[in-house]
């Protein structure tokens, strides 16, 4: 089906696209100015190498060279290993339930920003830039947090601890018009729904009216056509009386049907059929 076709089906039968099409715009409009919106703010954090005494350093000062170096992060061949390894406890479902017990929404992400990944990215989803700015401050919270747990898994001292230097807060949230428009675009979808169930609406009540007119024309066809109701031309003999006392009541019914009859009739096709009528009783008196 080419456009123009479809166009023209549109047209024609516009008084129910119209109501539907304005309905979705109704909807649409409604649902872009006062539809749930969702606001995003970013914290950005760098992991910082702890500074190692030398060993001079350690010759001279005895009390660092008795602090617990034994951090396990110190020994990894790669140095962004801290950082996967944040990443990943952020990340997980636990996260989630603890903003949910604190009331917050569990949406947020977390992962490397720009750099050789040793810059976290964290990112909190909320309905209102107060609750998005929540959110993201309470998983900067609990990344501080299991940074250093991470690295005290040993008993390892805070000199040889990698620290986290905050390089962007969460000050201002951000309205994301993505999922306004997500939602405009579901209406849009059920509006055209709408519309093309109209359209066949509108053909089923064309298709319906179209029907009766036949039915009226054919059963009026079917009358003018000289019969009465059970099939006979009036002008025929009446059906043989019954012997059973039943003739009075015959020929009232008789009477009644060729009196139908004539009230139907033109006056000139009348007048023939009286005519044929009376020619057919003087036919049948002159062979009895």
């Amino acid at each position: 089906m080419d456009p123009m076709s479809v166009l023209r089906t549109l047209w024609k039968r516009k008084w129910y696209v119209l109501p539907a099409l304005l309905l979705t715009v109704i909807a649409a409009g409604y649902v872009f100015q006062y539809g749930p919106r969702v606001y995003e703010s970013t914290a950005s954090y760098a992991l910082v190498n702890p500074d190692i005494p030398s060993d001079i350093e350690l010759e001279e000062d005895p009390a660092l060279d008795a602090l617990n170096s034994n951090n396990p992060y110190l020994r990894s061949s790669n140095p962004s290993l801290i950082a996967d390894v944040l990443i990943t406890r952020l990340n997980s479902t636990t996260i989630a339930e603890a903003l949910e017990a604190r009331g917050l929404n569990d949406e947020f992400t977390v992962a490397q920003g720009v750099g050789n990944g040793f810059v976290i990215d964290i990112t909190g989803v909320g309905e209102s830039p107060a609750e998005s700015i929540a959110v993201t401050n309470a998983v900067a919270g609990m990344f501080v947090e299991d940074l250093r747990t991470l690295q005290t898994v040993s008993g390892a001292a805070d000199t040889y601890l990698f620290t986290a230097l905050p390089v962007a807060s969460p000050d201002q949230a951000t309205e994301q018009f993505s999922s306004r428009l997500r939602s405009v675009i579901a209406v849009v979808i059920a509006g055209a729904v709408l519309t093309f169930g109209a359209v066949s609406l509108a053909g089923w009540v064309e298709s319906s009216r179209s029907r009766r007119p036949r039915r009226r024309s054919s059963a009026a066809a079917v009358r003018d056509d000289g019969l009465d109701d059970d099939g006979r031309d009036p002008g025929d003999a009446p059906p043989p009386v019954p012997a059973n006392g039943m003739r009075d009541t015959v020929k009232r019914e008789n009477t009644v049907r060729e009196n139908a009859v004539r009230e139907k009739t033109a006056p000139g096709e009348r007048t023939t059929r009286v005519r044929e009528k009376q020619g057919a009783r003087g036919e049948k008196n002159a062979v009895r």
